[in-house]
């Protein structure tokens, strides 16, 4: 019925708020998440309880296990099971829903003793801390990007970094609320492992509440509304732990339910940088190996930016054909299997002429470039081209990147990671595997591209005048196979 009601309820209302509903599944899921962790009993909050999914389960095991006399439990679960949403009728349904399962206790009542079944939602702001510190937080908070006052900044700030995030709050303000030891158990978007506005919230995490567990879940059907295409999880935090290697899984939702254990991974050493994780049983030796490198792309003399032009923003300067004055554009769809080759859908748009305030979009200088967007059905991520002295001679000398491309440019002459070599890795299944254990969107972001983990500089050096398939053996049995 809540899914009944989210689903009822009109789309652009559900986009603004980030409403959603927790499909029974992932309920079951994270309640088992969360008894694998340790935890048995004590105060559950859902601070964005909608109507109440998350709640069932502790209720059900509170009223199957319960002793004591009826009135003295149905006091008891007033107290021990807490919701709290800003939705009136979300919390309305919760309340008739969640009564329904106190009616074996109210039922054992003498007719006389019957009074109104104890409501355990309440509107009210999930961010404002009240009552005495829960064991146990459950949520799948809103998510979406949220604009925030000075006060609320200031409230947050150890957590943010540029835009702030529903989700991203909700974690923060349940982590500062949970009891010493207690658990948060939440239903979130993978963004916060890997996105760079999330560097200080993985900090925070790290400190303290260390990530235990972590389930990605392979549908996103029923769980986000709006067609999210990023991974979601379900994250258990303990709060005061030391951190340890994580346990993770993977859950598909394909019809039938299927969990899949993954390799437990290290703890992240720079937990503010992108977490290197497991997606799959396979990433195990990979991630392990990856963890231990320390060398990024900047080490090398090596920045990562998006292509300046948002073309939309200059179509009256766009044309067919050249011109005086009129540069090439490479588009994303140029790059194609390693190499850069004018795509016939572009042509009607292969040139713009630049104005001076324009001058800054001009490449003159070899790159490496990376697509910035995929498709979720596409084999890999990393779709790599270098752009030699020679291709860019060919082009006119100068060109122009559009924004759905990332340009990877070295400012040291003499770096051990040639431009040659950095292509040529990208394009490998380990190196792929290894973005993919980064990231769970389909976007492919400057910021985890200069994430990566790079051997050190002696190893550079002996794999640069490698042949192809020597190389690929020399990164398969330094960094595992990464791939099935």
């Amino acid at each position: 019925m809540g899914e009944a009601y989210v689903r009822a309820s009109d789309p652009s209302t559900r986009l603004r708020e980030g409403r959603h509903y927790t499909p029974a599944v992932l309920a079951e899921v994270l309640w088992a998440e969360i008894a694998h962790a340790g935890h048995k009993s004590g105060l559950t909050v859902d601070p964005a309880c909608g109507a109440g999914a998350l709640l069932l389960q502790p209720l059900r095991r509170f009223v199957e296990a319960s002793t004591d006399e009826p009135a003295v439990a149905l006091d008891a679960a007033r107290r021990l099971i807490v919701g709290t949403d800003l939705d009136p009728a979300a919390v309305w349904l919760g309340n008739a829903l969640l009564a329904a399962e106190l009616l074996p206790l109210w039922a054992r009542l003498a007719e006389s003793e019957r009074v109104a079944l104890p409501e355990l939602l309440r509107v009210a702001d999930g961010l404002v801390e009240s009552g005495e510190p829960p064991e146990v937080i459950v949520m799948n908070p809103p998510y979406g990007r949220v604009r925030l006052d000075a006060s609320a900044r200031a409230r947050w700030e150890d957590s943010l970094y540029g835009h702030a995030n529903r989700y991203a709050i909700f974690l923060h303000a349940a982590i500062d609320r949970v009891a010493p030891g207690g658990l948060v158990a939440a239903v979130v978007p993978t963004s916060f492992l890997g996105g760079s506005y999330y560097q200080r919230l993985r900090a925070l995490i790290s400190e303290r509440a260390p990530l235990e567990r972590l389930t990605f879940v392979d549908s996103r059907a029923g769980v986000f509304a709006g067609g999210v295409l990023q991974e979601t999880c379900i994250a258990v935090l303990r709060r005061g732990a030391k951190a340890r290697p994580i346990r993770s899984s993977r859950l598909t939702m394909n019809g039938s339910v299927k969990s899949t254990q993954l390799p437990r991974a290290p703890s992240p050493t720079r937990p503010d940088r992108p977490w290197v994780l497991p997606r799959q049983a396979w990433d195990g030796p990979l991630v392990v190996a990856a963890s231990k490198l320390r060398s990024r792309l900047a080490d090398y003399g090596w920045k990562a930016t998006t292509g300046p032009l948002v073309w939309n923003r200059h179509k009256t300067q766009i044309a067919p054909s050249p011109g005086p004055g009129r540069l090439p554009i490479l588009w994303a769809a140029d790059l194609e299997k390693g190499t850069i080759r004018r795509s016939p859908s572009r042509e009607h748009m292969r040139w713009i002429a630049l104005r001076d305030q324009d001058e800054f979009m001009k490449l003159t200088e070899p790159a490496v470039l990376v697509q910035r967007t995929t498709a979720p059905e596409q084999p890999r991520r990393l779709v790599v081209a270098r752009l030699g002295r020679e291709i860019l001679e060919e082009w006119g000398g100068e060109v122009v990147v559009e924004n759905h491309v990332n340009v990877l440019r070295c400012s040291r002459l003499a770096s051990p990671l040639t431009a040659d070599l950095l292509a040529r890795l990208l394009q490998m299944p380990t190196f792929d595997r290894l973005y993919r254990c980064l990231s769970g969107t389909v976007a492919v972001s400057s910021y985890e591209l200069e994430a990566l983990p790079f051997p050190p500089t002696k190893t550079l050096v002996a794999w640069d005048d490698l042949s192809e398939s020597d190389l690929e053996g020399a990164v398969v049995s330094y960094y595992g196979n990464g791939t099935r």
